[in-house]
């Protein structure tokens, strides 16, 4: 396990937590999906509130990496699980920690 400062755009393969303000993520390049753990992990500044999202604690299908980058505020762009036509982007708190773990 690596502490790394950023998950590359052009990254296809890999396994990553990525901690944040709020929620923690583990995101699987390799399987292309992407689980949001709210408040899990959470940093200690509580002026941050953790916001429920649909399918929360569920694997989303992932369809890439805009930017996640330690200090700023992750982009993915994921389908939804049950219509893979249905497009939007998760953006989330400001990212703590970014680790691969495989």
């Amino acid at each position: 396990m690596a502490h790394v400062t950023q998950i590359p755009e052009t990254a296809d393969t890999g396994v990553f937590t990525v901690v944040t303000h709020t929620s923690t993520y583990l995101i699987d390049l390799g399987e292309k999906t992407l689980l949001r753990a709210p408040g899990v992990g959470r940093h200690e500044d509580v002026s941050w509130e953790v916001s429920d999202l649909l399918r929360d604690s569920e694997d989303i299908p992932l369809i890439g990496v805009r930017s996640c980058r330690v200090g700023e505020p992750a982009q993915f762009w994921v389908s939804a699980a049950d219509d893979p036509d249905v497009r939007t982007w998760r953006i989330t708190t400001p990212v703590v920690q970014i680790e691969r773990i495989d």
